[in-house]
């Protein structure tokens, strides 16, 4: 019976970098000859959902939790044949083949590592942090640019929206990480070889 794939959740506040150590961390997987994939929670985001009153978009009430769950699942049991994505700017759902099987798979967002805690079982948990007038300088240019959005629109989303959202859905994250990364760098070395040892035990026969 072929086992399961690897899941590893990659969590942390907004623009602390994420995305960039996955997309990192996937490169020195495959150098290691692991093959892994990296599905993005932003892609979980419900269709046209009206913001929270309170956390806007951030908040875990924004993921579509039984697509995230439901997707992520087939993905470990190497059976997804389609990935979802969301444009941020339309707020639409669309999707795209998916042709690639892999023993890890790494699952990164500020929203959405939270849902799948309990109900998947991760084999380990990364927490990537950045102090935050670096976070702010980074979601900044990235909105701006890849977003279409204003400064001002950007500047308040944060005050009002991303910095509470933060506090009640994902700093205590932080307290049950496996690893947290600071610097990318030495983090990487230390996710590698902790994948590869879950590797090599995932495939030590049963006694």
């Amino acid at each position: 019976m072929t086992r399961p794939a690897l899941l590893i959740l990659i969590a942390g506040p907004s623009a602390a970098g994420k995305t960039h150590f996955s997309k990192e961390l996937k490169t020195s997987l495959v150098q290691s000859g692991i093959a892994a994939v990296v599905i993005g929670s932003d892609d979980y985001y419900r269709e046209h959902w009206t913001p929270n009153s309170i956390y806007g978009f951030d908040t875990v009430d924004a993921i579509d939790r039984d697509a995230l769950i439901g997707d992520v699942q087939a993905l470990l049991e190497r059976r997804l044949k389609h990935r979802r994505r969301y444009d941020m700017s339309t707020r639409a759902v669309s999707w795209e083949s998916l042709k690639t099987t892999c023993d890890v798979v790494l699952l990164e967002g500020a929203y959405g590592p939270q849902l799948l805690m309990n109900h998947l079982h991760p084999d380990l948990l990364i927490y990537v942090s950045a102090f935050l007038p670096i976070r702010v300088m980074r979601r900044l240019r990235r909105d701006v640019r890849e977003r279409e959005r204003s400064v001002p629109s950007v500047l308040r989303q944060m005050l009002l929206n991303m910095i509470p959202g933060e506090r009640r859905y994902i700093h205590p994250l932080q307290r049950s990480a496996d690893l947290v990364i600071s610097d990318v760098p030495q983090g990487l070395l230390q996710a590698v070889q902790r994948i590869e040892v879950l590797i090599r035990q995932s495939q030590a026969p049963a006694p």
